[in-house]
């Protein structure tokens, strides 16, 4: 069987979910299936090894030109490319079908959001939905939010695989905590936020419950926010110029994966204010380092957290303040939400996800286009 799947959008300044994605799942079932052949749409800045005998790599660049240029891409180019290397099945991280190919085509979309923000594809979204032979989401409130908002997408075709824990995040010693926070805080506890800086994730309510926090409880707690890479004119780093705490607050950059992990497991208490249903992988990994997570009380942190996190209106700061005040002041809380988060981790298993992962694409490559 020939897999063609595009990892061009994976730059190496991805943030870590989307990077770990290709490493957990892609290149794991290279490895464990050498008798298939694997062909991967490059544009040469993923920073990603492919060096298996069963794969290569296809050098195209199709980054956003103009919209032309896009439809181009997918209408013609790309169905050139498949026949070429007599493809049985295409993945595309993209989350984009090609209109114009009889190849069964797998989406990997994450949650709505993704969908949403095709604005080039807006008029094709339910016609591409429509043509993919399988579509691969992480939860089952993203399928949900799919299927209700394009109802024409059949509910069969849309398969669950929850995003698998990445086991090298580990509680880690007292020492090995004090080293990281003397690296990035000066010895001093945080909370942390990983992601993008964008409006919909809520950041200034963030600051305005961080501010709520120190007023009240007068500690030296810190603040990291870590994220992949920060736009020109930002307007949230703008703000924070003016911010009274603004010197404890530190914006941490195109971390590597093993700062990352590091951060995490030291921190004091996970804070996710997203107003969106995104990625939880960041969510999963801090309770399996035995951090206490907030999360917004949407209907997806209910489904991936059940009852070992706190959940609070992201739209009220008073509200996220409360549960930073909680965890810092309880300690018998503190301890419930460790010990009943790195149970409700456990569930997320990278094998079985693994497994699941390759039975879809078989499934995908025996449908009828």
């Amino acid at each position: 069987m020939n897999v063609v799947i595009n990892i061009s959008s994976v730059s190496k300044f991805s943030f870590f979910e989307k990077r770990s994605f290709v490493s957990d799942y892609i290149l794991n079932i290279v490895s464990t299936h050498p008798e298939h052949s694997f062909f991967f749409i490059s544009d040469g800045t993923e920073n990603i090894i492919l060096t298996a005998p069963n794969c290569s790599i296809i050098y195209d660049s199709h980054k956003q030109v103009n919209i032309l240029f896009w439809k181009i891409w997918y209408r013609y180019k790309l169905p050139t490319l498949l026949k070429k290397y007599k493809a049985n099945v295409f993945i595309n991280l993209d989350s984009i079908c090609s209109l114009k190919t009889t190849i069964p085509q797998c989406l990997l979309l994450p949650d709505i959001s993704f969908v949403q923000h095709l604005s080039l594809f807006k008029k094709s979204v339910t016609a591409s939905l429509s043509k993919a032979a399988m579509i691969i989401t992480f939860s089952q409130s993203a399928k949900n939010d799919i299927c209700a908002q394009y109802y024409k997408t059949p509910p069969e075709k849309i398969k669950v695989m929850y995003t698998g824990l990445d086991t090298r995040f580990l509680a880690v010693e007292w020492e090995e905590k004090e080293r990281t926070r003397e690296k990035y805080t000066e010895a001093k506890e945080y909370f942390l936020y990983p992601g993008e800086i964008t409006i919909e994730n809520n950041l200034i309510n963030l600051l305005k419950a961080f501010s709520f926090f120190k007023k009240r409880q007068k500690s030296n707690m810190q603040l990291i926010i870590a994220t992949k890479n920060i736009a020109t004119n930002n307007a949230f780093i703008e703000s924070l110029k003016t911010y009274k705490y603004r010197n404890e607050v530190k914006i941490i950059t195109q971390l590597s994966d093993q700062e990352l992990i590091a951060i995490t497991a030291a921190a004091y208490a996970l804070v996710v204010t997203t107003q969106q249903n995104g990625s939880y992988a960041s969510i999963v990994q801090a309770m399996h380092c035995g951090v206490p997570v907030i999360v917004n009380n949407s209907v997806l942190m209910t489904e991936i957290c059940g009852e070992a996190a706190l959940f609070t209106d992201a739209l009220i700061f008073e509200n996220i303040a409360d549960k930073m005040m909680l965890v810092f002041k309880d300690e018998n809380k503190r301890n419930q939400l460790i010990t009943s988060g790195k149970k409700q981790a456990a569930l997320f298993t990278l094998t079985e996800t693994r497994q699941l992962f390759w039975q879809n694409i078989v499934k995908c490559a025996n449908a009828t286009a």
